[in-house]
Parts: C-alpha cells; sequence; structure tokens
C-alpha cells in the first residue's frame, strides 16, 4: 500500500474521530474504508501519537489525542 494513501486513509480517520470517540466498526462505517486501510490509517496516526485507544465493556474505542501548544 502506497504511503500517501496511508496518510491520505488517516486524514480521514481524524475527520471523523473530531467529531466522536468511536469504535472499530463505528469507524468502518463511518471512512468507508476497507478493515486494512484502517488499521494502516490508525497505525499512521498512532505513530504520530495523534490517535488514543482504550476499552470500554470489551469494546475498543479511538479518539483523537488532545494538541497542547505551549
Amino acid at each position: 500500500m502506497d504511503t500517501n494513501i496511508i496518510g491520505a486513509n488517516a486524514g480521514i480517520v481524524w475527520r471523523s474521530l473530531e467529531k466522536d470517540k468511536l469504535s472499530w466498526e463505528e469507524l468502518i462505517k463511518s471512512t468507508g474504508l476497507k478493515p486494512l486501510e484502517l488499521a494502516s490509517a490508525i497505525g499512521w496516526l498512532a505513530r504520530e501519537n495523534k490517535i488514543h485507544s482504550d476499552f470500554n465493556n470489551g469494546i475498543m474505542y479511538f479518539s483523537v489525542q488532545p494538541i497542547w501548544y505551549f
């Protein structure tokens, strides 16, 4: 998979998560990405410390990491 595509998909995921935290299934529906595309995009955002994940009742949720400027 081309890194330009992964980066573009990361942007799609980021915009979906700006509204609210979402589960994997909700991200698949809201972004229209295939599972491998979504996983790559989440990995991209995680590498840049721009995404946060947590479990709630056995479901993993993703949200954007707040960015602090000093």
